[in-house]
């Protein structure tokens, strides 16, 4: 391109030149334009040649331009073509791909309905097989619209006691034996199928509400006729009979026998989800707070997290203990009738005791002389567990909370006590207030329990079953100071596994009195006569003994070697240590007073074998 530019512009200045020369002037001689005419035409020749070759280079590269530019429009209309037929396949493709999507998300829902049809296949199966299996071997009993279903266990408990406490599974920690004592000499072995439990759930419907009834026995009942010798024959006894109704807006009333209030609960407030300590122990630790009593529960659950409930409660004082309790004194289980023959349908135990001369009993006075004509309950002054004159229920209040880690309650007791004295009704009040908290430290494995109540007259509610009151000379009812606490272990290292330690502590505080002629009245006294309390027994000898302190450390664990349909078979084991100190009394005669604070003490080893129903 280059050269033919050139070429051209030498050309033009050639072609300007001649035409300077042909228009030059006109007073030139021809024969000088003639004689110079040959030499310009041979080089206008040559330039006209060279511009001939020049032109057809340019003429051939103008047409390789003008092809080349063909080619590029082809080009762009093949590529315009290309393009839109690409733009055809990817929209072609782009429906293929919308029609594939739309044919995997169908062939999707096919896939989902039908493993929905299979799940609901193997549900059906399932539900099938789990129906035909309740039908062959049933878990409950259906019943008119009502779900029935036993349960319990059959037990056979070895207890060794270190010191003799005369007792079955169930220990007597008010009165264990004083290191003195001819009991503390004497160990005790017992196998016993007493705790063996049976229960019936009742369950159904009435509209929104769910109907519940429960009864539950074991055989630690006493009857006068009940003997370890041949029969042994014990009775049963209730432990809970109780009827619940759940509203769906979470208002529960609950009437019958079931456990008090004051029982921790493992979660919300329910029955059967009561805190239970795991011990073969029948009374449990101490310091366990507990009663299974007669009372009217409403509860609300107000969501998952708060629940409350108020309950009344058969109002049992356990009876009066102290020295020189004033006389006559009524109210407790020493009223008329309980002790005329045959007087009392709460408690008929044939025999004699000591009663309090001088009072009327149907219209006679007791005397020394008419005194054994009298069947009666044991007496009086001893007993701490009997049946009062009541004047109100017990009132107890809780609320829990379970806010997502541990289950926790506050819970309140209110309680009326009254005696007749002198001719006179005598009245006065008691109660407590308690706490409690069930921590799950590692979930499902391990889990810390803690409780505790502290007040006046709630001996009754703790597992050592301790007085409630004392009395002063007056007659006046005088609630004793009480503080009752439970700590607690459970772990669960395996499904088969759970292992248990609890120890547990109750003070009872000293309510002294005296009299005129400087007796020991009221509880705790300094002025009592412990003298034989250090001593091998005798049988005209004196050991009051009034508790101040109890305590209990427990450990042991339930193994379950078989669990299946048939039922469950598990081994159990358990320490239990036991120690009660007293209120310091006196020696005996001309001992200063306050010098003797006798102790007891009892080591327990217990095993037991439980086949549990399914």
């Amino acid at each position: 391109m280059r050269r033919i530019i050139v070429s051209a512009i030498a050309l033009s200045m050639l072609a300007s030149t001649l035409g300077l020369a042909a228009d030059g002037p006109a007073t030139k001689p021809k024969q000088a334009v003639k004689k110079k005419a040959a030499p310009l035409s041979e080089e206008l020749r040559r330039f006209q040649e060279q511009l001939q070759q020049q032109q057809s280079q340019l003429k051939q590269q103008q047409d390789q331009i003008n092809q080349l530019q063909q080619q590029l429009q082809e080009s762009k209309t093949e590529l315009q073509q290309k393009t839109e037929q690409l733009q055809g396949s990817v929209q072609q493709a782009s429906q293929q791909a919308t029609a594939a999507q739309e044919a995997a998300s169908t062939l999707n829902g096919s896939v989902s309905d039908l493993k929905t049809s299979n799940a609901g296949f193997v549900q059906t199966l399932q539900d099938t097989q789990k129906r035909i299996s309740g039908l062959e071997n049933p878990l409950a009993i259906h019943y008119k619209g009502i779900t029935l279903t036993p349960g319990g266990f059959a037990s056979a408990d070895f207890i060794e006691r270190s010191r003799n406490e005369n007792a079955d599974v169930s220990s007597s920690y008010t009165s264990l034996p004083f290191g003195g004592l001819a009991n503390s000499k004497l160990s005790e072995f017992r196998l016993s199928a007493r705790s063996s439990r049976l229960f019936l759930l009742a369950e159904g419907k009435a509209g929104d509400a769910r109907l519940t009834g429960y009864w539950e026995l074991d055989f630690l009942g006493q009857a006068p006729t009940a003997n370890q010798l041949q029969s042994n024959s014990f009775t049963p006894r209730i432990r809970q009979a109780w009827g619940q109704v759940d509203f769906k807006n979470g208002f529960t009333v609950t009437a019958g026998q079931t456990w008090s209030l004051i029982t921790t609960d493992r979660q919300g407030i329910a029955t059967r989800s009561e805190f239970i300590p795991s011990t073969i122990e029948s009374s449990y630790v101490v310091g366990y707070n507990y009663a299974r009593q007669a009372s009217v529960r409403l509860t609300e659950k107000f969501d998952k997290k708060v629940t409350a409930a108020f309950e009344v409660a058969n109002p049992e004082t356990a009876q009066p203990v102290g020295s020189n309790l004033p006389s006559p004194l009524f109210g407790f289980n020493n009223s008329e009738n309980a002790l005329s023959p045959n007087g009392s349908t709460l408690n008929n135990l044939a025999g004699s005791c000591t009663v309090p001369t001088g009072i009327t009993v149907n219209g006679t006075v007791v005397t020394s002389s008419n005194l054994s004509s009298y069947a009666c309950n044991p007496s009086p002054s001893a007993i701490i567990n009997g049946f009062s004159t009541n004047l109100s229920p017990d009132l107890i209040g809780k609320i829990a909370l379970d806010p997502g880690w541990g289950h926790y309650e506050i819970k309140a007791l209110g309680r009326f006590f009254r005696d007749r004295y002198n001719g006179h009704n005598l009245t006065t009040e008691g109660g407590g207030i308690g706490a409690a908290a069930i921590l799950p430290l590692v979930a499902k494995k391990a889990d810390f329990i803690f409780e505790g109540l502290a007040g006046r007259g709630i001996g009754r509610y703790a597992a050592s079953n301790s007085p409630d009151v004392t009395i002063n000379p007056s007659g006046h009812i005088i609630p004793l100071k009480a503080v009752q606490a439970l700590g607690g272990l459970e772990l669960h290292p395996t499904p088969k596994l759970d292992v248990f330690l609890y120890g547990g502590d109750e003070y009872y505080g000293r309510s002294a009195y005296s009299t005129s002629s400087s007796k020991a009245v009221g509880y705790g006294s300094p002025l009592v006569n412990n003298v034989n309390c250090g001593e091998d027994y005798i049988p005209s000898g004196t050991c009051t003994g009034q508790n101040k302190n109890l305590w209990d450390a427990t450990a042991g664990l339930w193994y379950r070697f078989y669990k299946g349909a048939f039922g469950t078979f598990q081994w159990g084991a358990q320490y239990e240590y036991l120690e009660r100190s007293t209120w310091s009394g006196a020696l005996g005669t001309g001992v200063p007073a306050g010098g003797l604070a006798p102790k007891g003490l009892d080591s327990v080893a217990m095993s037991s074998f439980r086949f549990v129903l399914p």
